[in-house]
Order: structure tokens, then sequence, then C-alpha cells
């Protein structure tokens, strides 16, 4: 009896996972259109395979992109507004003078991706890995990076003014090479050295 209780409770987790599976499948035909045209904002490409893809200046604005995989994919120039990138894999790929503002990427793989100078603002980053990310001259302020795993990211002249780093993982030397003020962090309270007229 017990063996069949089992048996029933994983056959039903079974079909809970492939169910799921199946609410992140992407629209096939957007896939299609993205790759012929560059071009396809507010498409559906959940868990799309898009490694290496070559994607310079392509249109994705508001565009599901939710666990897709786009390791070492070239973003260059890409307009991203208000894309939903949560969960998603860019380990590697090139965000350079990319459009990324009203981004979620919320539990993204960010790993050694340069994001220099780019306009981060008020994004959530909640979850994210960021290690080795450039982040320097970003402007990261009232960014939510709880959570996200930050050593061995460069934060120098980074503007993280009112950034909540409160539960993220971090090296104080790290966040001293940036422009804090009531900047949240783990350890050290709420951190106002960068704070104009302090």
């Amino acid at each position: 009896m017990k063996t069949f209780g089992t048996i029933l409770v994983s056959a039903a987790f079974l079909l809970f996972w492939l169910g799921d599976e199946t609410t992140d499948a992407f629209d096939k035909n957007d896939l299609q259109r993205l790759k012929t045209t560059n071009n396809c904002p507010s498409c559906d490409l959940r868990a799309a395979n898009l490694n290496w893809a070559d994607l310079r200046e392509a249109n994705l604005a508001h565009a599901d992109l939710r666990k897709a995989q786009l390791f070492m994919a070239n973003l260059r120039g890409a307009s991203l507004t208000g894309a939903n990138l949560a969960y998603a894999n860019l380990a590697g790929a090139r965000l350079v003078d990319a459009v990324v503002s009203e981004i979620n990427f919320k539990g993204t793989n960010l790993r050694s991706i340069n994001m220099k100078k780019l306009n981060l603002q008020g994004i959530d980053f909640r979850g994210a890995v960021l290690v080795g990310t450039n982040f320097s001259n970003a402007d990261l302020s009232n960014t939510d990076l709880r959570g996200a795993w930050l050593y061995h990211a460069n934060l120098e002249e980074a503007d993280l003014n009112g950034a909540d780093l409160s539960t993220s993982k971090v090296w104080y030397h790290q966040i001293t090479k940036a422009i804090s003020c009531n900047t949240k962090s783990r350890f050290w309270d709420v951190i106002n050295s960068g704070c104009v007229g302090m």
C-alpha cells in the first residue's frame, strides 16, 4: 500500500512537472521570426535555445525570455527594454550598448558579462548570478540585488545609490569602489560614503 502511494505521488509530480514544462515552451513562429528578421518585440521565447546566437541590434523589447538559453549570445546594441529574462542563462553574453531599461533579471545567470556604463537603474537582480560581471561606471541606482552573487564583480565607480544589497553575497572592498548613498548592505548596515555633502 505504501509502495502504491509512493508511485501515485511520483506520477502526480511527473504530470505536474510535464505540465510546467509545457507552459515554458516558446512559440515556434516567434523563434523563426527572430531568426529571419532580428525583430521580435513582445515575442514568446520562453526556454528557447539561443546559445551563441548573433542577435546584434535585435529588437526584443518586452519579449518573454524566461529560462531562455543565451550562453555566449551576441546582444550588442540590442533593444531589451521591458524584456523578461528571469532565470535565463546569459553567461558570457555580450550586452555592450544594449538597451536594458525596465528589464527583469531575477535569478538570471549573468556571469562574467560586460555591463560597463549600462543604465541598469531600478532593475530586479534578486538571486542573479553576477560573479565576475563588469559593472564599472554602470548605473545600478535603486536596483534590487538581494540574494545576488556578486563575488569578483567589478563595481568600480558604479552608482549604487539606493540599491538594496542587504542579502547579497559581496565583499566589502568591492562596495568601497562604488558610489554609495543610502545603500543597504548585508553586514555594514546603510552605506552613505558617497552621499554629496556628507
